[in-house]
């Protein structure tokens, strides 16, 4: 659904979306080559759910949480015909969401559908008009959480288009066994992009446009990191969507070797980063700044 209004979904550009699906096969089946195990979040959800009834029913719990019933503007349910306020129900929800193929309940999840009903008098009683909040973004699973020394914690994404994909990759997570160390909390905002972590000793956190100071302070606060020192690498200057990620600018291509935009180096640079540097104190376990 990103695709009908591709500006407004954070892309940079129209897109055919079944040249993107055959692009993101190749990508898949290139990691796959290399050993890497890779599922994704339709399979992850869609896994078990024909074999096991709470896998199941876990799902449709999903998708009942994401799927919603109200009235028009202007109605009240006293003004239905007491047979008809069934249908706007959790309990006639519950039924339409058991009703539904495994494919159906997937889909429900990944549009977040509203549906408005409004008293027809006629035919079925009601009128039904639908609007969507998708998950236009969900290809970018490297952004809902980061991965510390302490486990998996998940962020809180700075757009609104996207703050809903966080509780779906928990779901995800908790399915496939894998614990959740920490949750960043309002006012933080932390992403995946503007996160390294590098050993035991150093984790990399970028803030700007994305991330920011608040998150980062939860991450120390709460023990999080697992790490003797925190690199907040600061975009005071660029703040430009273009490079709104640290992994944008920067990344690890393996033991004590990195990449970095030139253009953001040195103190000339109009567009360079600033690093703060917190070092963790053995004895009490809080981070301070460092230099």
């Amino acid at each position: 659904m990103g695709g009908l209004h591709p500006r407004g979904s954070l892309y940079e550009r129209p897109v055919n979306i079944d040249i993107a699906k055959a692009q993101h096969a190749g990508f898949r089946e290139v990691l796959r080559e290399h050993g890497v195990r890779v599922l994704t979040v339709r399979e992850i959800l869609a896994f078990g759910v024909e074999e096991r009834m709470g896998a199941r029913v876990e799902l449709e719990d999903l998708a009942a949480g994401t799927l919603t019933y109200r009235l028009a503007d202007g109605h009240k349910e006293s003004e239905l015909a007491e047979t008809d306020r069934h249908y706007i129900s959790d309990a006639y929800k519950r039924e339409v969401v058991s009703a539904m193929s495994t494919r159906q309940l997937i889909e429900i999840c990944l549009i977040n559908p509203t549906v408005t009903l409004l008293p027809s008098y006629r035919d079925t009683g009601l009128t039904a008009s639908y609007t969507f909040e998708p998950l236009s973004n969900l290809v970018y699973t490297r952004d809902q959480q980061v991965t510390t020394c302490k486990g998996i914690v998940m962020g809180r994404l700075r757009s609104s288009q996207r703050q809903k994909e966080v509780e779906l990759m928990s779901y995800c997570f908790k399915k496939l066994g894998l614990p959740i160390a920490g949750r960043i909390a309002e006012p933080g905002f932390l992403e995946g992009g503007d996160f390294f972590p590098l050993g035991q000793d150093l984790a990399l956190v970028g803030v700007g446009l994305r991330s920011n100071v608040e998150a980062c302070q939860q991450l120390m606060d709460a023990d999080l990191l697992g790490t003797r020192r925190l690199g907040v690498v600061r975009d005071d200057f660029d703040r430009d969507q273009d490079r709104m990620h640290l992994d944008c600018v920067f990344s690890v291509l393996g033991e004590g070797c990195c990449i970095m935009l030139e253009t953001i180096m040195g103190d000339a640079s109009p567009t360079r980063r600033l690093v703060d540097e917190y070092v963790r104190d053995p004895a009490t376990g809080k981070y301070s700044l460092g230099r």
